[in-house]
């Protein structure tokens, strides 16, 4: 593959991210929601309220639940505060903190080849002498690059509020945590790729930009149902659990990677985009 036309080709996305207003403010508010603003608001109030009357009896058995499985860990949790914090942080906040390199591959990608569409730039770089599996490639790296930068300038924001916050409530750094060195540098990336591969793949055969984003928020849906399982208290995802999944993603990854980059053809995307 031609290194000076994927640089070309990425450049170009990048560019387009930054022009797009719709695009740039969910690369911005996407991640400030999940990474500041969530954990700020849950350790400001267990800091001034009590969290053991506002969290009910749901949350009591929820709590109860955790600490069976700390016991495997040998922490010692000595405030109903310290406990569903800690809860919160270490095992609710991760399947909360994957939605913001979904949402933003998700919808940086979507942008890739329906974006083109719409600005009415496709046909030249169709017609262009880019090979298609150079194009593919470029497209996939032009959406992957902003979504991982996104997901750890999210985490060490995250990090920095946590443990600003959580260091009156506990006496101690908290974070990272295995659970979060595990997600940010082995299931985020995973869970971008992944996003990324499907919604360019998504985007090169769907005519707008809101018809490739509708179809590839679905995507979003494995970990909603992650959180609500946890949040039930039905299953709590650890490191192992973590790291196992990612290499899972990995795996479907290297498949997806390499059908959409052999299988696709130049006719066909001019086809379906065009016409």
């Amino acid at each position: 593959m031609n290194s000076a036309m994927m640089k070309a080709i990425i450049k170009k996305d990048l560019r387009d991210i930054f022009r797009s207003k719709n695009l740039f403010a969910t690369l911005i508010i996407i991640p400030v929601i999940f990474s500041a603003i969530i954990p700020a608001a849950l350790l400001g109030s267990a800091l001034i309220f009590d969290i053991e009357e506002m969290a009910g009896n749901d949350a009591q058995r929820l709590i109860s639940s955790f600490l069976t499985h700390l016991k495997q860990e040998n922490l010692v949790l000595e405030t109903a505060e310290q406990q569903f914090v800690y809860l919160f942080i270490n095992y609710m906040l991760p399947s909360l903190f994957l939605l913001v390199p979904i949402i933003t591959a998700s919808v940086v990608a979507a942008n890739s080849f329906a974006g083109e569409k719409e600005r009415r730039t496709l046909e030249s770089l169709l017609f262009s002498p880019v090979p298609i599996k150079t194009l593919f490639v470029s497209k996939i790296l032009g959406s992957f690059i902003p979504s991982l930068l996104v997901s750890f300038l999210s985490f060490l924001v995250s990090g920095l509020i946590i443990n600003i916050l959580g260091f009156q409530l506990f006496g101690e750094m908290i974070f990272p945590s295995a659970n979060w060195l595990a997600l940010i540098f082995c299931l985020s990336p995973m869970v971008s790729l992944l996003t990324v591969l499907l919604n360019v793949f998504i985007s090169s055969r769907v005519k707008t930009y809101q018809e490739a984003q509708n179809i590839g928020g679905l995507i979003i849906l494995p970990a909603v149902g992650m959180m609500a399982g946890q949040s039930s208290g039905l299953f709590f995802v650890g490191a192992q659990i973590t790291l196992l999944i990612s290499l899972v993603i990995l795996i479907v990854n290297a498949v997806l990677l390499e059908r959409i980059t052999k299988y696709n053809d130049r006719y066909v995307i001019f086809e379906k985009q065009i016409h």
